[in-house]
């Protein structure tokens, strides 16, 4: 985002408001919005841009009705707007940040599966559903990918956040303080979220982790997940062409070793131990 176009963001938000804003710093991390914290004379919020026709600010102010449930751990809306071309959310700011890369991974996997047991037990009637395509491509994990997606039982849908991974959850020290962007949550099956974060915690570098974090999720929630391979499969297959890309996500929330050439050396591995499975 340009200086002009930040200024105009803060002009529009202010507007939204009926008080002035003003910039406290921009958030990194993210690829679908433009994150800023603003704040008034008492209060800090953070907004959130989206490209232009995005659909977010229709859908999310139901999801985080939807999620309040989850107490001070949440956004609340604060207001919607437009700055020209591009939406925006404006909310309350969630304490706390990143996980630091020092905090073990399984204590990361234990939080994480605790908030998200909590998170698929909120009512998912009537949100929007699964829009995950089939996976496409001619590599084996991709293959492989399709084959899964056609075996799995897509019917049970609970309320899922559809993005969630450790740039999405909010710490101070050890304890999580907070999810936040649900701007993709919908009705979907839990196994969608659970090989996501999965999926996160190998690229951090432990499958260990990425073990633990299941076996908490299943003791928290209840719920045993038989078909959690092909699940990992599937979002396996979604993302191995693309993971270098992700580089800049992980250097946002301060894991500035998760290099291209690191990530695509465990997405690779990870995929090699599914398809021998």
């Amino acid at each position: 985002m340009t200086v002009v176009e930040c200024d105009g963001v803060i002009a529009a938000v202010s507007d939204a408001l009926g008080r002035t804003i003003t910039l406290v710093r921009p958030l990194s991390g993210g690829q679908h919005a433009k994150t800023l914290v603003v704040a008034d004379s008492t209060t800090e919020y953070v907004v959130r841009v989206f490209p232009p026709l995005d659909d977010a600010v229709g859908h999310e102010p139901q999801i985080l009705d939807r999620v309040a449930a989850l107490g001070d751990r949440v956004p609340r809306l604060v207001a919607t707007g437009q700055f020209g071309d591009f939406p925006f959310i404006v909310t309350s700011l969630v304490v706390g940040g990143p996980p630091s890369p020092d905090l073990p991974l399984r204590r990361v996997a234990e939080q994480m599966a605790a908030v998200l047991a909590q998170i698929h037990q909120l009512d998912s009637v009537g949100l929007r559903t699964l829009s995950w395509e089939t996976p496409r491509g001619d590599s084996t994990i991709e293959a492989l990918g399709r084959r899964a997606w056609q075996q799995l039982d897509l019917a049970d849908h609970v309320l899922t956040h559809y993005d969630f991974w450790c740039g999405n959850a909010m710490w101070e020290g050890e304890t999580l303080t907070g999810v936040v962007d649900w701007s993709g949550a919908r009705g979907a099956p839990r196994g969608l979220d659970v090989s996501w974060c999965r999926l996160d915690l190998v690229l951090l570098g432990s499958i260990d982790a990425a073990d633990h974090f299941l076996a908490e999720y299943e003791r928290e929630s209840g719920h045993s997940l038989p078909d959690i391979h092909s699940w990992d499969l599937v979002a396996a297959a979604r993302s191995a062409s693309r993971v270098e890309t992700w580089a800049s996500n992980y250097l946002g929330v301060g894991y500035s070793d998760l290099t291209e050439s690191t990530l695509r050396a465990r997405m690779d591995d990870w995929t090699s131990r599914l398809c021998a499975s």
